[in-house]
């Protein structure tokens, strides 16, 4: 990706003349580029590493698809992202980034009011119609689902859900609440597409909503094969922390394990403040930890080659990029309790351990004293994410589906 950029900064008004004026440019013939919009609201930091603004597993998986699908002269790819500062527009090569200011539209208790969500709604309308795309994605679970719903609706544009983790087609999500929560649901029907990273996904998403969905998994670009003599010595846990992602289990396994080197590559959550003084208290503490906090996610890639063993301790996910890069860099995965499609059990690529500690402690240790073991597991993982989890792969797939989306009839 070409990281200069031309930035066009505009107030919202010229904005949208702008974005309006560039869509209607392209015409309508059948033979122009698919418009693609990907609407990550908390990507922003992905394109801009410097804003140190925060992201997640989805909105990475965002980023890889639209930096894939730009490069193809058959898509023209624009990614709407949220910023505090100042809206414009900035190409990113043939991508473009379009950042707005996100509307107040929740109360004094965090959840969304019907006054905020109205102004939000009219107001994204406006941005959508101005975008001009005519096929618009969103990744996890919120009441803003079914305002794009509705929105691509009233466009007679096209919209794709992409489930981001299990607890979006769980009964009753735990991130979608308050009054308006019936937004969720009601977008997740009327979608056009949904996306699911696993089969598990998809019999959770028949069994709660009622609708099928198709499964792209989470998908990552090939990286060369690690030099033989890359010293893989450390045993490291990728996550944000909060308290879904446990972060404070794999500093208990630190513990445990005096005489094996633990690296905790940490992004900060602010809502979560006492959780990041915790851990930042306890590794500092313990001499076999290093803990690297906010790490670029350009940079997170040389921890993968570095380590031997991946840890990781949700107690949900989806499919985690984590998974993937690690697989990708031969390396075992040990899971306090996520499987996604029982995939470590099944390729035998790593160790899950159902909730219980112990289990996760003997493992380990079993891993890192048994190198011919290590050795056959990450192999088996390398083989494994190569054939099922290539980002060429999977976002062949994505490709397939829009246009699918755009046939006539």
């Amino acid at each position: 990706m070409n990281t200069a950029c031309t930035r066009k900064r505009r107030r919202r008004p010229a904005r949208r003349e702008t974005l309006a004026r560039s869509s209607r440019s392209l015409g309508t013939s059948q033979n122009r580029p698919a418009r693609v919009c990907v609407i990550s609201p908390s990507g922003y930091g992905l394109y801009h590493p410097e804003s140190r603004q925060p992201f997640g597993g989805a909105e990475v998986q965002l980023f890889l698809l639209t930096r894939e699908l730009s490069a193809d002269p058959e898509f023209q790819v624009s990614a709407l992202t949220t910023v505090n500062g100042t809206e414009g527009i900035e190409q990113f090569g043939s991508l473009r980034l379009i950042t707005r200011v996100g509307q107040k539209r929740l109360g004094a208790d965090g959840t969304p009011t019907v006054r905020g969500a109205v102004s939000a709604f009219v107001d994204m309308y406006r941005t959508l119609r101005a975008v001009g795309a005519d096929v618009y994605l969103h990744a996890g679970a919120g009441v803003e689902v079914g305002a794009y719903a509705l929105i691509c609706h009233l466009l007679r544009r096209r919209f794709i859900f992409v489930v981001a983790s299990a607890g979006d087609v769980a009964a009753g999500p735990p991130n979608v609440c308050g009054p308006l929560k019936w937004l969720y649901p009601l977008g997740v029907r009327m979608a056009d597409a949904i996306v699911l990273r696993t089969e598990e996904q998809r019999a959770m998403l028949r069994a709660q909503f009622g609708c099928d969905g198709l499964v792209i998994r989470t998908g990552h670009a090939v990286p060369l094969r690690p030099s033989p003599l890359t010293v893989k010595s450390t045993i490291l846990w990728v996550g944000r922390m909060h308290p879904v992602k446990q972060p404070e289990v794999f500093l208990d396994l630190a513990a445990q394990m005096p005489k094996e080197q633990f690296v905790m590559v940490a992004s900060r959550d602010e809502t979560h403040s006492a959780l990041c003084a915790t851990i930042r208290s306890r590794a500092g503490r313990l001499s076999n930890v290093v803990l690297k906090e906010d790490v670029p996610w350009t940079e997170v890639g040389r921890f993968f080659e570095e380590a031997k063993l991946f840890v990781n301790t949700s107690t949900y996910e989806g499919f985690p990029n984590t998974f993937v890069q690690a697989a990708l860099q031969a390396i075992p995965i040990l899971s306090w309790t996520v499987d996604p499609d029982r995939v470590l059990a099944r390729h035998r690529i790593g160790v899950c351990a159902a909730g219980a500690f112990e289990r996760l402690l003997e493992s380990t240790k079993e891993l890192c004293d048994n190198d011919v073991l290590r050795s056959e597991m990450g192999n088996r993982a390398g083989a494994y994410a190569r054939e099922y989890h290539a980002l060429s792969h999977t976002t062949g797939r994505f490709k397939t589906l829009i246009k699918s989306l755009l046939r006539p009839g």
